[in-house]
């Protein structure tokens, strides 16, 4: 039912989530997938909103607008339990937040959630039994390696000097992509 990548600022468990939500595969064994960034502050009615907009469009055509809390709440919950969806709660940071938008999820188990989080607790109040990956730092080698690809798409190696300073960056960033 749950799924989360949790670690530090800067690790890429958004850009895990990403590539998740831009796969092909995935995009075709749901209804609907939906990204939505809860971040530090956010009201649920946002998040509520957001996930009932993106499903709606797909099922009916257009998503409501100006709906009271209640009423939200209630459309969200109907269209979660007829529709196999994909919800992705980008940086969550407290474990009370799923605690104030987990109303909308119905027990029928149409529906899966992808959280990242630097707060491994959020997932574990969401469902203890959550699978979590913890995406680890790179190695020297994988960060120089990455660096590479990025830094010099169309050469196959960087000069000295160029080598040098990038040696320089990626040691500075600490393993972090």
């Amino acid at each position: 039912q749950f799924v989360s990548f949790c670690g530090m600022g800067g690790i890429g468990k958004t850009t895990l989530a990403r590539q998740v939500f831009n796969h092909e595969m995935v995009k075709n064994h749901f209804d609907g997938v939906v990204w939505v960034c809860v971040s530090q502050q956010f009201t649920r009615k946002y998040v509520w909103e957001t996930i009932f907009q993106r499903l709606s469009s797909k099922h009916e055509g257009h998503g409501e607008s100006n709906m009271t809390e209640d009423e939200l709440q209630e459309k969200l919950f109907q269209l979660l339990e007829t529709s196999k969806s994909l919800i992705i709660l980008d940086d969550m940071w407290k474990e009370e937040d799923w605690d104030i938008i987990k109303h909308v999820f119905p027990p029928k188990k149409g529906w899966k959630i992808l959280i990242t989080s630097r707060n491994e607790g959020v997932a574990l109040r969401a469902d203890p039994r959550c699978i979590i990956f913890k995406p680890e730092c790179l190695n020297p080698e994988e960060s120089w390696t990455l660096f590479q690809r990025i830094a010099f798409p169309m050469k196959d190696t960087a000069d000295s000097e160029m080598e040098e300073m990038g040696k320089k960056m990626i040691k500075h960033c600490g393993g972090l992509p």
